[in-house]
């Protein structure tokens, strides 16, 4: 037994295997055309929703990102006995874009998955 590249997924998987367990990829002759089909719209909606969970995390960090100077500035401005207005602060355009991003985000993952389900229930 040896490991092989699955020549849809590039997984290494066992050269003794008749699907892969990664993608569903059949490795035999009989396979029908739907059943390719299905397989091919997963992987894609598999594909999409990763990108759109990296896309969320760098929102989150952009946040993050934002928000982390504006509790220091605030932190510094009760030590020093200021006014500190957050509105006027750089972060909060990064705070605001990064929630921003983060929302449209979800709200393309939501689709996708809500398309890839609807679309699994007619092709059965």
């Amino acid at each position: 037994m040896s490991l092989i590249n699955c020549p849809s997924c590039q997984k290494k998987i066992s050269d003794k295997v008749k699907l892969c367990p990664n993608c569903k990829f059949s490795f035999e002759e009989s396979h029908d055309e739907i059943e390719r089909l299905k397989i091919l719209q997963y992987r894609k909606c598999r594909n999409s929703m990763y990108r759109f969970r990296m896309l969320s995390f760098f929102a989150i960090a952009l946040t993050v990102a934002g928000l982390v100077p504006m509790l220091w500035s605030y932190a510094k401005a009760i030590d020093y006995g200021f006014n500190v207005k957050f509105t006027n602060h750089w972060g909060l355009y990064l705070v605001m874009a990064g929630f921003g991003l983060y929302v449209v985000t979800r709200i393309f993952m939501f689709n996708t998955k809500r398309l890839y389900n609807t679309s699994k229930k007619q092709n059965t």
